[in-house]
């Protein structure tokens, strides 16, 4: 009786084997190999299961990206052979910075040019909010500081009261310059009640704001979403 091969040899030995005891059987180097690699594909280890933590994550950028694209900004930078997605730079303070740059395609008659591109994005009262900054802004403390108007730093340095809603904020002001300032259509100020109140198009207000002292309304600007470098209202 032959003596089967042993399961580790070479696929030319194990042919030469094969062919000296008239085995059944493929009995080529080439058919050996081909049959191993088959087997292989058929039998190789799934992919890893991601941990909780990056399941999260990966949750967490697809949401932010989600509502970017929502609101009309571009969440990747199309080069010639590939696209380079947003990824999250920095989380801090319950807000997430969100960036991305690139070589940006235009065609064959046009050079490729780089392109930053950058998000702040967070949840609020009024659910998720989304707002574009400067593209060369590398945390969420310097986005922060980009979009807050200057007079309200102001105010903050002189210790009057500040309180937002979305992109309005109120601001402590004197008694002759109660209610002064542009508001955007969604924010209507109800001096009557001293409430200030929200009420956008898509449904997703915030809560009523009490504002039992005199103030002053600043809306809050950003770059608009797309590809322009326009202004725009925040949220």
């Amino acid at each position: 009786m032959s003596q089967p091969p042993p399961k580790d040899l070479a696929a030319e030995p194990l042919a030469r084997h094969l062919a000296l005891h008239n085995m059944p059987g493929q009995r080529s180097k080439t058919a050996i190999t081909q049959l191993r690699r088959r087997r292989a594909a058929l039998n190789c280890s799934p992919a890893p299961i991601p941990s909780v933590a990056e399941r999260a994550r990966a949750r967490f950028l697809a949401d932010a990206v989600a509502e970017i694209a929502r609101r009309g900004g571009e969440t990747d930078i199309e080069g010639e052979h590939r696209s380079t997605p947003l990824s999250v730079a920095e989380r801090a303070e319950g807000i997430a910075l969100l960036r991305v740059a690139g070589w940006r395609w235009y065609g064959k008659r046009v050079k490729p040019r780089m392109v930053e591109l950058a998000y702040l994005y967070g949840k609020d009262d009024a659910g998720p909010w989304a707002v574009r900054v400067p593209g060369t802004t590398t945390s969420v403390a310097e986005g922060l500081a980009w979009l807050t108007p200057a007079a309200v730093v102001k105010a903050r340095a002189a210790g009057r009261r500040v309180r937002r809603q979305g992109d309005v904020y109120a601001i402590e002001t004197a008694p002759g310059r109660d209610g002064r300032g542009d508001l955007p259509d969604a924010h209507e100020w109800r001096p009557r009640t001293r409430r200030l109140v929200h009420h956008p198009a898509d449904g997703r207000k915030h809560r009523p704001l009490a504002l039992p002292w005199p103030v002053e309304f600043v809306t809050q600007r950003t770059i608009a979403m797309g590809r322009g470098n326009g202004w725009s209202e925040g949220d």
